[in-house]
C-alpha cells in the first residue's frame, strides 16, 4: 500500500503521509442511483486505514462521474474519525505512573466484521505488532471509532486477521474471526457469542475506560513453522469452510474446518448454542513459492490462487487431497503486499489485482 497512500489521502497530514499504510478496508459501500434531487449517480464507501504509530482513521469516499477529468471520475474524500492507542493515557491525570503504549506499535492487517445485531455498527479487527488482536466499533456512520476489546493470546506479532460467517439452516448466523501470528499459529474466535448481551466470554476491563478482554479462542492450530502473511476462507456446499494460509517460507496450508453447534445442555454456563470448531482434513505444500506468500484467494472449492514476492501468480487445483499445480505466470509488481480476485463472467473467468510497489491486473481463464 505504500505506493497508493499519497493518492488515496492527498489531504492528509504530513505525518500520516510519511507512514506506510499497512491496512486498508472498505467498511461498506452503496450505489447512488441519482434522482430528481441528485441527478449525478455515484458510489460512496467508508474506508478505514491504519499503519504505524498505532493510528487508525475512517474516511468517507464518494466517486461521481466527471467528464472534465482524464478518468471521467471525481473522488471526494472526507475524514470522519480517528483513533490512537495512547489517547486513554493522555487523558489520565496520573499518567506519569502508568506505562504508555509503545509508540512503535503498528497495525499489520485489518478485517471488517459485519454484525447482524441491531444498534451495533460494524467491527474492525486489527492485527497488531505488539501481539494483540484488537476490535474497534464503528458508530454514528463512522464518526465514532471506539476500541471495544483486545487480547494478547498470540504473545507475538500478529500478521493477519480475516473474518468470515457461518450460516446453517434454522440456525443463527455466526461471525468468526481468524488471526495469524509470526510463529505460524492460527486462532479462531467466535465473535457472535462474545458480543451477546448475556455472554461471559468478554472479560471486564481492569480499569474503567480500558477495553474488554477477549477470552480464549474457539480453536488454535499450528499451520506453519514461521509467520503467516496471507489468509482466506470459503464456505463449501457441505456447510464447512475451506481455510488456506501462506507463510514466509513459501509454503501453503489448506484445511477443511467444520463448525458444529453444541446443544444448550452441552454448553454449560452459556445461553443458546455455542459453536465447536474442528479440523476435518488438512494438507500442506512445502515449497509452493520461492519467497513469502503475501496473496492468497480461494476462487472456488476446486481452484486457489497464490501470489508471492518471487513475482509468480500460481493457480492450484483443490478437492483431491493435496493441492496440485495447475499453471503459473510472472507478474511485474515488486514487493507485492496483497492480492484481490473477483469473478468477471463465465466467458472471462476471474480477474486478479496485485498491489505492492505498483498495481497490476490479470485476467485468468479456466
Amino acid at each position: 500500500m505504500d505506493a497508493l497512500e499519497d493518492y488515496v489521502w492527498p489531504r492528509a497530514t504530513s505525518e500520516l503521509i510519511l507512514l506506510p499504510v499497512t491496512g486498508l478496508e472498505c467498511v461498506g459501500d452503496r450505489l447512488l442511483a441519482g434522482g430528481p434531487q441528485d441527478p449525478q449517480p455515484g458510489l460512496t464507501a467508508h474506508v478505514v486505514s491504519a499503519g504505524g504509530r498505532a493510528e487508525m482513521h475512517c474516511f468517507s469516499i464518494m466517486v461521481t462521474p466527471d467528464p472534465s477529468t482524464p478518468s471521467r471520475l471525481a473522488c471526494h474524500v472526507m475524514h470522519l474519525s480517528s483513533h490512537r492507542l495512547d489517547e486513554y493515557w493522555d487523558r489520565q491525570r496520573n499518567r506519569h505512573r502508568m506505562v504508555k503504549v509503545d509508540p512503535e506499535t503498528r497495525y499489520m492487517s485489518l478485517a471488517v466484521c459485519e454484525l447482524d445485531q441491531p444498534g451495533l455498527g460494524p467491527l474492525v479487527a486489527a492485527a497488531c505488532s505488539d501481539g494483540a488482536v484488537r476490535l474497534f466499533l464503528l458508530q454514528d456512520s463512522g464518526r465514532i471509532l471506539q476500541l471495544l476489546a483486545e487480547t494478547f493470546h498470540h504473545k507475538r506479532c500478529v500478521l493477519k486477521v480475516h473474518s468470515f460467517t457461518h450460516e446453517a439452516p434454522n440456525q443463527r448466523r455466526r461471525l468468526l474471526l481468524c488471526s495469524a501470528a509470526t510463529d505460524g499459529s492460527l486462532a479462531f474466535w467466535d465473535l457472535t457469542t462474545m458480543l451477546d448481551h448475556d455472554s461471559t466470554v468478554l472479560e471486564p476491563p481492569v480499569d474503567p475506560g480500558l477495553p474488554y478482554r477477549l477470552g480464549t479462542p474457539s480453536l488454535t492450530l499450528q499451520a506453519h513453522s514461521c509467520g503467516i502473511n496471507s489468509l482466506h476462507t470459503l464456505p463449501t456446499r457441505e456447510g464447512h469452510h475451506l481455510v488456506a494460509s501462506g507463510s514466509e517460507d513459501g509454503s501453503l496450508h489448506v484445511f477443511v474446518l467444520a463448525v458444529e453447534m453444541l446443544q444448550l445442555e452441552e454448553a454449560v454456563g452459556e445461553a443458546g448454542l455455542v459453536p465447536q470448531l474442528r479440523v476435518l482434513e488438512e494438507y500442506s505444500v512445502p515449497c509452493a513459492h520461492a519467497a513469502h506468500v503475501t496473496g492468497l484467494k480461494i476462487l472456488s472449492p476446486s481452484i486457489m490462487v497464490s501470489a508471492s514476492i518471487d513475482q509468480r501468480l500460481t493457480f492450484w487445483r483443490l478437492g483431491h487431497g493435496e493441492p496440485t499445480f495447475m499453471n503459473s505466470t510472472v507478474f511485474h509488481v515488486p514487493d507485492v503486499a496483497d492480492m484481490d480476485c473477483w469473478p468477471v463472467s463465465p466467458e472471462f473467468g476471474h480477474r486478479c489485482a496485485l498491489g505492492g510497489q505498483g498495481l497490476e491486473v490479470y485476467n485468468w481463464y479456466d
